[in-house]
């Protein structure tokens, strides 16, 4: 098994992608939204790329079944049921509801690797079981941090580092590392137990705390709270 990680969230060439498992990243917050909602009772993400997108999507579901999530520079979109927070999604708000989510880089990244065998949601929320979904999948992997804006983001590449470090330890054959693959695992074990002091080094963990959302970085930082690992297929984030 050979894992890579791409550093910057560049779209990987299509035919990179066939008989790989993928992992997209985006711990501030994206996927750390995806996998709170789903573990709290909504039935299916569907990320778009777009505002328009997603509103368009909207109206074409059963009244009543859907809710609006995103943001925009960090901000909840106008007129959207929610914003980009994980304690926004309630149990009682999305269980049983459709999710109709667009952000701006982690909705992007899934329709950036759809041809890959096997897409998974990953974070630091459901870490382990995603490590270990990856090493049952039998397959070579890439993980793919959706970065900020195009840019290097500190915290997803420490998230990265954690599930390459997880499925080394765990897997019962050897396992081959990219020279990125191994600087993620030890920016990973740097940080090790102060994945906060990660998100509040990065420029994006910086910029929600000047929001006024830090409570997020607290959130998105608790590791192994839940064993769902959703999968990206055919446009839909549901658990497998």
């Amino acid at each position: 098994m050979r894992i890579d990680i791409q550093l910057l969230p560049f779209p990987p060439s299509p035919e990179n992608l066939p008989q790989k498992t993928v992992v997209v990243i985006d711990v501030l917050r994206a996927t750390s939204v995806i996998v709170h909602a789903l573990s709290h009772g909504a039935i299916e993400v569907v990320p778009v790329t777009t505002v328009e997108e997603a509103t368009r999507l909207f109206k074409t579901f059963p009244r009543g079944s859907t809710l609006l999530g995103g943001e925009r520079g960090s901000r909840k979109i106008q007129g959207f049921d929610f914003g980009n927070s994980p304690a926004e999604y309630s149990p009682e708000k999305v269980r049983g509801k459709r999710l109709v989510l667009t952000t701006t880089n982690g909705t992007k990244a899934f329709h950036s690797v759809a041809a890959a065998e096997g897409v998974l949601v990953g974070s630091f929320l459901n870490g382990t079981a995603t490590a270990e979904r990856s090493l049952q999948l039998g397959r070579d992997i890439l993980l793919f941090p959706s970065g900020d804006e195009g840019a290097f983001s500190l915290e997803d590449v420490v998230c990265g580092g954690m599930l390459i470090d997880r499925i080394t330890r765990k897997s019962p054959a050897p396992v081959h590392l990219t020279d990125a693959s191994s600087a993620a695992r030890i920016l990973y074990q740097n940080f090790e137990g102060r994945l906060l002091e990660a998100f509040r080094l990065s420029g994006h963990g910086r910029d929600l705390e000047v929001l006024g959302l830090r409570e997020d970085l607290s959130y998105c930082a608790q590791t192994d709270v839940t064993n769902l690992v959703p999968t990206f297929r055919e446009g839909i984030i549901r658990v497998s």
